[in-house]
């Protein structure tokens, strides 16, 4: 999963919307956001605002959603690639 979101998810071979889905399906799995909350700091500021964006779609926890939003600059924008069709990514910094 952190590998997609590393590529933007440019190498799935589904449609935006389809690659959307299926990204939101995984991490709705029990524990997945969580396992990777783990790992998210060292992570670049994109994939953390991107796993932010997911998170507040999934609605999960505001403490994880919190950490992720503090870690981030202010002014910077982020290319999301296909998560950009997600409704919070503008709230992430998605450009």
């Amino acid at each position: 999963m952190l590998e997609l979101l590393r590529n933007r998810a440019s190498t799935s071979e589904l449609s935006r919307e389809q690659t959307l889905q299926r990204i939101l399906a995984q991490m709705s799995e029990t524990g997945r956001f969580e396992s990777l909350m783990k790992v998210a700091m060292t992570e670049s500021r994109r994939v953390r605002a991107m796993l932010g964006t997911i998170g507040q779609q999934l609605n999960r926890p505001g403490k994880h959603l919190q950490l992720l939003r503090a870690s981030l600059n202010p002014i910077t924008r982020y290319n999301f690639g296909a998560l950009a069709g997600l409704p919070q990514a503008r709230q992430w910094k998605a450009r």
